[in-house]
C-alpha cells in the first residue's frame, strides 16, 4: 500500500510540473510586416520568455535585383527607457535575418520592434537609396 501512495505521491508531482511548464511556455511571437518594395518586405517579430522581450527583424526579396540585403532590429521599452539595436547585411541569398536581440521584461511597459531593413543593386556609380516609410515593419508587445 505504501508503494502504491509514493507512486501517487509522485505521479501527482511529475503531473504539476508538467501543468507548471506548460503554463510558463514561450508566448507566441507577434509579428509586424511592412509594405513590399523592389520585391522585397521587412519582417519584424517580438515575444515575451522567461521575463525577457526578445525581437528579430527578417528579410525576404522575390527578386535579384537586389544584391545585398540589410535588416535592422530596433527593440525598445516604455518609450525608449530601454532600447537595442542589431543590423545585419547579406548577401547572394532570398533571406536574410538579424541576431536576435532582448531587454528585460518589466510589468506594465510597452515594447515596441521595428525593421527598417533596406537593400542594395550593389552596382559600381549607383549609390544607394532611401527606402519608403511604409516598408518599416512594426510590431508591440505589452510587458
Amino acid at each position: 500500500m505504501n508503494n502504491f501512495k509514493r507512486a501517487l505521491g509522485v505521479g501527482g508531482a511529475v503531473l504539476a510540473c508538467v501543468l507548471a511548464s506548460a503554463t510558463t511556455a514561450h508566448a507566441a511571437p507577434v509579428k509586424g510586416t511592412g509594405k513590399a518594395y523592389y520585391g522585397c518586405t521587412n519582417t519584424v517579430y517580438v515575444w515575451k520568455s522567461a521575463g525577457k522581450v526578445l525581437a528579430y527583424a527578417q528579410q525576404d526579396c522575390k527578386q535579384a535585383k537586389i544584391k545585398i540585403m540589410r535588416p535592422t532590429i530596433a527593440l525598445s521599452g516604455n518609450n525608449g527607457k530601454q532600447f537595442v539595436t542589431n543590423g545585419k547585411a547579406c548577401t547572394k541569398v532570398n533571406t536574410c535575418r538579424t541576431p536576435t536581440v532582448t531587454l528585460k521584461a518589466n510589468k506594465g511597459w510597452t515594447y515596441r520592434a521595428s525593421n527598417a531593413g533596406t537593400g542594395s543593386f550593389a552596382q559600381a556609380g549607383a549609390a544607394d537609396f532611401w527606402w519608403p516609410t511604409n516598408t518599416v515593419a512594426h510590431a508591440s508587445l505589452k510587458g
